[in-house]
Parts: structure tokens; sequence; C-alpha cells
């Protein structure tokens, strides 16, 4: 007898899923306001962060609008043209990497020694888990890619500051985009390099979870500008 395969979902795709259908059945109309990101993930028994996850993919489909300060708010979208594509080349300029790269650091440095004051057992469990992702994703960019931005949202949830983590999840999309690049390019694609960027995320790991917010500080600045140089130097040589 032959079996099909069983592919184990992550918890933000499942999420994800029943958001949509929910959208799709009209129990969320266009122009309503879905419930906050703490209550859906109470609601689901879930964490922030995977509840954010699933946000940030229904933004990516147009099926949700995400305001600062305001919430998360239903569009009206034709369903009969939504198509999700498996796999999207995800370019973006060096222009554009400049730039995130300049605002990246102005939060996300700042973000982390908050984080190591801030941080709670249950936050530490979050970005734990987006670093194991992280480990088992090696080799496959998309698979990447979530791990990572899941391990952002992560550490900006830790900070406790609400207005930070609407920036830092109003980001996702393009942070997404140069966390795919950096994983698309050969450098990469080595193991050696791979290892570094898995050790760069482990050192601040580490700092926020001994709660020293000066070396959690200098870690994500050191991941950040080893990130920016890697894939400016690519793109130059290109």
């Amino acid at each position: 007898m032959a079996f099909k395969h069983v592919e184990t979902k992550k918890i933000s795709e499942v999420i994800r899923e029943q958001l949509e259908e929910m959208i799709r059945k009209g129990d969320v109309k266009p122009g309503e306001k879905l419930d906050s990101v703490e209550k859906l993930a109470k609601e689901f028994n879930v964490s922030r962060s995977a509840v954010r996850e699933a946000l940030s993919a229904l933004k990516a489909v147009g099926l949700i609008t995400i305001r600062q300060g305001e919430g998360t708010f239903v569009n009206k979208y034709d369903f009969s043209n939504l198509i999700v594509p498996v796999s999207v080349e995800r370019i973006i300029s060096k222009k554009e990497m400049l730039e995130l790269f300049q605002v990246r650091k102005i939060i996300e440095v700042g973000a982390a020694s908050l984080a190591a004051e801030n941080r709670t057992d249950a936050h530490l469990k979050e970005m734990k888990e987006a670093l194991l992702e992280m480990e088992k994703a090696a080799g496959n960019e998309d698979l990447g890619e979530k791990s990572d931005v899941q391990f952002h949202l992560a550490l900006a949830d830790a900070t406790g500051n609400n207005l930070l983590i609407d920036m830092m999840q109003q980001l996702s999309d393009t942070l997404g985009k140069t966390m795919f690049e950096s994983r698309r390019i050969s450098l990469f694609s080595q193991k050696q390099e791979f290892k570094c960027l898995q050790l760069e995320h482990e050192r601040i790991y580490r700092s926020i979870e001994s709660k020293d917010p000066v070396k959690a500080n200098q870690a994500m600045l050191d991941h950040l500008m080893n990130v920016e140089n890697t894939l400016i130097t690519y793109h130059s040589e290109k």
C-alpha cells in the first residue's frame, strides 16, 4: 500500500490558514478590525511571534492591512484572483539595502538592549525556537528567511515596547527580502559562512538570556554590519 508523505505544518501556517478561512467565509468582513496580536495569541494558545508571522503572510497577499498604532484590518479582496506563488524571487536593490540597514541599526541595536532588560522566559523560548528552526533550514532560503524573521520579531516582542513591536512588524516584509537574499547568494551557501550566521544569532540570544544590555547591543550591531557588508560586497561585484 502506498502512503502519501505527511508534511508537518508550522504553527504560523496553521494560524494563517484559519484566519484566511474566517475572512473567506465572511466571519470577519472587509474593513473590520481583527483582534489584537495578544488576544489572538491567547485564543489560538500560541506565541505572539507565531501570530505576527501569520499576519505578515496574510499582509503579503493583500488580505489585511496593518496600521501602526491602529491595528489590523481586513481588505476587500477578490478571492477568485488569489494566487500565491510557490516561490517568488525577491530581489532588493543596493540602495534599498543600504537604507534598510540604516534603519535596522537605529532600531534593532537599541531593541536588543531593551530586550535584555525586559525579556521573560517565554520570550527566550520564542527566540530559541526560531534558532532551532534556523538551524534546520540550512540550505533552504525560504525556511531560513522565515525563521530569521521570527527570531527578530520575537526579540522585538521581548522589549515590551508596543510601538517598537509595531514598527518591526511593519518592516517584516522588507526584512524578509534581505534575509532571503543573504541565503540566496553563494557566500551563505557555504557551510562555514552559514555557521557564522548562526553563531551571530546565538550570541545575541545568549546576551539577552544573561540580561546583559551592553553585550546584546554589540552583538546585534556586529550581526547587522556583517550581513550588510556581505550583501553590499556581493552586489558591488556583480
